[in-house]
């Protein structure tokens, strides 16, 4: 079956890129003709859409190839390729608004038509080529559609490499062999076919590289230099390009450009749906609290937001206090300060509720760091190496860490640092799967805490 699955889909990657373009306008222009359907259109301009179609498609093909939307995506992930598509149908959206303006025939359309084809076909788009993924990625785990590379380099570098491509069988790669001779590389050269060759010098060997680089010159296989392996790989990095000049970027996030606006979307359509959701729920214990107790219904404690901002968190207040100084207790378990429904609220996380409100005002995420009091934080970042690269993200009010157990009481630094450790692999592996995924398996089992006091 991988035989076959690869003896088909080996030769024809043009094709593949080809029928990606045709399904891509195809796409653009059945979203318009479904939108001027479903929101009548006035008769007479109705020819004007379909210029609006072509244009739309003639501008999403020139900025594709600029974005390299077709080409290979093999060694992408879903968030890059979500990101690619987003940016470049929010430039395509931006260019047909103004060229409407400029031709003074932004009147002729209607603005509920274009508005739904300018949000769906994006979705569209994302949909198609991820359903394409998805399957060309399942082909390659079964060891169809692959492509051979060797590894030329020096001491463990080879094997570092070797590690990272082996943890990632949906690329379908396979290793034809690893060498620290060029000439014997050459050699193999000659008698396999290989794709890809990817040099992995530890050092600064100049001389070595540019020999390499010149031989292979003389053959099919593509190139890839991957200079110092280990800094590669150190904490949220990944390679970034300052004009023609690649670099290494360290502790940086993932929300820039498409990905951001895709993270502010899944926040504001999920937070006002789980909101509206809700509301009847927070409104029984919101008058639950204030007859249980004295005090107010809302707790107001300030956090660290994104970059460092002071934010002002909302809860439901459970305790008899409502610390917010210099010195912050944790909550433990049997503590005297926590009221009868406040415990109930705790463990269940029905307190946290009221953060919606935060993420409708663009405060908080859904999903993200947990945020701690301010006092806390001053504290652990003096003790945890890394612990202020959780705010390069919203803080969310669920989170990578909650969902693997880790809620509630930190009374040891052990158990802050493996918070932590699950908020970076958070913000450095970020997709909006894994954010899916993280509010499925809060509201699976994420309200049934065993240490959340």
């Amino acid at each position: 079956m991988s035989t076959q699955i690869s003896g088909r889909l080996r030769p024809f990657s043009a094709e593949l890129s080809s029928l990606n373009r045709i399904l891509d306008a195809g796409l653009i222009w059945v979203s318009l003709y479904v939108s001027c359907t479903v929101f009548p259109i006035n008769p007479v301009y109705k020819d004007i859409y379909q210029y609006a179609a072509l244009l739309a498609i003639i501008f999403y093909f020139l900025l594709a190839e600029v974005r390299a939307v077709y080409r290979s995506s093999r060694l992408e992930g879903y968030g890059q390729i979500t990101g690619k598509i987003l940016s470049t149908w929010l430039i395509v959206s931006m260019a047909l608004i103004a060229t409407a303006f400029a031709t003074k025939t932004s009147a002729n359309f209607s603005r509920l038509a274009i508005g739904t084809w300018l949000i769906s076909t994006p979705i569209l788009l994302i949909l198609e080529r991820i359903s394409l993924y998805l399957f060309l990625r399942l082909a390659r785990a079964k060891g169809g559609n692959t492509r051979t590379f060797v590894v030329l380099g020096d001491d463990d570098s080879p094997s570092y490499l070797l590690e990272k491509i082996q943890s990632m069988p949906w690329a379908g790669l396979s290793h034809e062999g690893s060498y620290q001779k060029l000439e014997y590389l050459l050699g193999e050269i000659k008698t396999k076919h290989i794709d890809y060759v990817f040099l992995t010098y530890s050092g600064n060997q100049k001389q070595e590289i540019l020999e390499a680089i010149k031989a292979l010159a003389n053959s099919t296989a593509t190139v890839y230099l991957a200079p110092n392996l280990f800094l590669a790989d150190l904490l949220g990095s990944h390679w970034v390009t300052v004009g023609n000049i690649p670099m290494i970027t360290i502790n940086d996030h993932p929300f820039y450009g498409g990905l951001w606006a895709l993270k502010k979307i899944e926040d504001l359509i999920l937070g006002s749906l789980i909101f509206i959701l809700i509301l009847p729920l927070m409104l029984v214990i919101g008058i639950t609290v204030k007859l249980s107790s004295r005090g107010p219904i809302l707790f107001k404690q300030r956090r660290y937001g994104l970059n460092g901002e002071i934010i002002q968190v909302l809860k439901f207040r459970t305790m008899t206090t409502q610390d917010d100084g210099a010195i912050v207790v944790q909550a433990s378990k049997d503590d005297p300060r926590i009221t009868p429904l406040g415990r109930f609220l705790r463990r269940t996380s029905l307190d946290e509720l009221p953060q919606f409100f935060n993420v409708l005002q663009g405060k908080m995420s859904i999903v993200g760091p947990r945020p701690h009091a301010i006092s806390h934080n001053e504290q652990y970042r003096q003790l945890i190496q890394g612990y202020m690269l959780r705010h390069k993200v919203k803080p969310g009010i669920t989170g990578w860490a909650q969902v693997n157990g880790l809620r509630g009481e930190t009374e040891t630094i052990d158990k802050m640092k493996a918070r932590v450790d699950y908020d970076l692999y958070y913000i450095n592996h970020w997709s909006i799967w894994l954010d899916l995924k993280i509010i499925f398996l809060t509201i699976l089992n994420g309200f049934t805490g065993k240490t959340a006091y």
